[in-house]
Parts: structure tokens; C-alpha cells; sequence
């Protein structure tokens, strides 16, 4: 958590903000978790204009009209909320960034558009930013990740849950290298709507139950998009504000509560170090 729809909201709202601006300003308030590390890292971006925000996976990805490029993952806590400037740092707060709109000629003046800030946060210390210093290196980072369910085909994703056949299906789709993006909740939700029990080995899958079970996940990704995502605890957009998605949750973090098919209570079991809900009567 954050997942690929907590990621992807966050994305189109940080890219329609920062499109075509440029760093100004990089304060660090507590280092350790960028790479190059504390003056280097600042060094590094102050200047860059941004061409696009982008998300590859669960990696948020900052692209720079020179080549290079910022990429940050979330983890379970990292937040981008924009700020005021008057904003008071915050006890988890890392980094602040400020931004400023290349200045614009009017009527013979210049315009300067007004400074934006934004600051990075991380209760549990997990997530971190990188400065990719060039396309080709991005493109090796961008290389390791699986295909992204909103774009392949139905299809294509059920081809990856295959083999290897003795993997749990639910274990298959944690997997970045199978499908990008698809993290534990919606690997639950989306077992739950195929009607696949989470335990089932990749080879006990028929193609009808794979192609439904891909079907599934683009739907529930779509779904949780279009809500803002799913807070199931420190989850907030670059807005400072919850999804929405998660009223609508059937089977995760929903243990000993009724199925909302068939009212059976779902059942909680640890799959991968992950826990996993299912409905034990929907599910087989």
C-alpha cells in the first residue's frame, strides 16, 4: 500500500501541477532515504524542469526535459501532499520541493507564476526517490517490471499466470515481474470477483478462469481510479485527501464480516508473509 490506483491518482494529479515547472528549491529536512544522499541529491535536481510526472508499476516517475529523471516509491506511508508557503514542517516530513513556472512575457511584462510547494513525508521510513541521471538507465529500472493491466490485453495478462504451475495464484500476482501494479489488496478483490480461491496453483487455472480473472483485475483497478483509491490507513492523495474506494472492498481486510454475495464470513489466511481474505463458499 499505496497500490497501482493510489499511485496512478496521485500521478495525474502531480503531473497536471508540475507539468513544465521547474525546481527552484530542494530542502532537506531529514536525509537517508534519497539517492545520490543529502547535498548531491539537491544538487542534482535544482534547475531540472519536468516534461511529464508518469507512473511505471508502483514507481511514480518525474521526467525532466534533459534526459534524466526522479523516481519514488510510495512503499506503505510515503505521501507527495501539496502545501501552502507558509507550511510548517511536520514531524515525518523529509523533503520539500518548490516549484516556479518559467516566467512568461505579456503585454510586454513578465509574468511570473505564483511558486508551488510540495512536500514528501514517510511515517515508516520504507519509501525512497532515486535521480536517474539518463533515459537508458530509467529504461533498465523500467525493464524489471511486468505489463501494466491497463494498457495489455485481457489476454496478455492471462498469459502471464501460467507457470510456473505450483505457484499460488495470489503469490503470482504480488509478483511485479508477472503484472505491474497489482499489490494486496487488489489481487483479494479481484480473486474474489473471478470467484478463484487465493491458494490455488497457477496450474489447477483453466484458460476461462485466467481470462476472467485478468478481466477482473483491470475492472477493480479501474474501479478504485475512479474513486481516488482505497485509504485502509495513512493513504492520502496529493491532495491531503482519502479514496474512496473503500466502502466498496468485498473481501479485504474484511475478516469474520458476511460476503456481500452469500453472506458467508470471510476467512483471513496468510499467503507470501501477506494477509489474504477470501469467501470460502464463492471462492473454489
Amino acid at each position: 500500500m499505496p497500490e497501482l490506483p493510489e499511485v496512478e491518482t496521485i500521478k495525474r494529479q502531480l503531473d497536471s501541477k508540475l507539468r513544465g515547472k521547474t525546481i527552484t528549491a530542494v530542502t532537506l529536512f531529514r536525509s537517508g532515504r534519497e539517492a545520490p544522499r543529502g547535498k548531491r541529491f539537491v544538487a542534482a535536481l535544482v534547475g531540472k524542469k519536468i516534461s511529464s510526472v508518469e507512473r511505471r508499476a508502483k514507481l511514480l516517475v518525474w521526467r525532466f526535459t534533459d534526459g534524466s529523471s526522479l523516481i519514488a516509491h510510495l512503499k506503505m506511508t510515503g505521501r507527495f501532499v501539496f502545501v501552502g508557503k507558509d507550511y510548517k514542517p511536520q514531524k515525518h516530513d523529509s523533503v520539500l520541493f518548490e516549484f516556479v513556472e518559467t516566467p512568461a512575457m505579456r503585454s510586454g511584462q513578465v509574468i511570473h507564476a505564483p511558486t508551488k510547494f510540495l512536500v514528501w513525508s514517510d511515517v515508516r521510513k520504507f519509501g525512497f526517490m532515486r535521480y536517474i541521471p539518463n533515459s537508458a538507465e530509467l529504461a533498465g529500472v523500467m525493464a524489471c517490471y511486468g505489463p501494466e493491466p491497463l494498457e495489455a490485453r485481457a489476454e496478455e495478462l492471462a498469459d502471464r499466470l501460467k507457470t510456473p504451475k505450483t505457484r499460488m495464484v495470489k503469490t503470482a500476482l504480488l509478483n511485479q515481474a508477472v503484472i505491474a501494479g497489482v499489490g494486496n489488496i487488489y489481487a483479494d478483490e479481484a480473486l474474489h470477483r473471478a470467484h478463484i480461491r487465493p491458494s490455488r496453483r497457477l496450474g489447477s487455472l483453466t484458460e476461462k478462469e485466467r481470462l476472467a480473472l485478468a478481466k477482473d483485475i483491470q475492472k477493480v483497478l479501474c474501479e478504485s481510479i475512479e474513486l481516488g483509491g482505497t485509504s485502509v490507513n495513512d493513504y492520502v492523495d496529493a491532495r491531503g485527501e482519502k479514496g474512496k474506494f473503500l466502502d466498496l472492498l468485498r473481501v479485504y481486510g474484511r475478516k469474520g464480516e458476511k460476503c456481500r454475495d452469500c453472506g458467508t464470513a470471510i476467512k483471513r489466511i496468510v499467503i507470501g508473509q501477506r494477509s489474504t481474505h477470501y469467501c470460502p463458499k464463492c471462492q473454489k
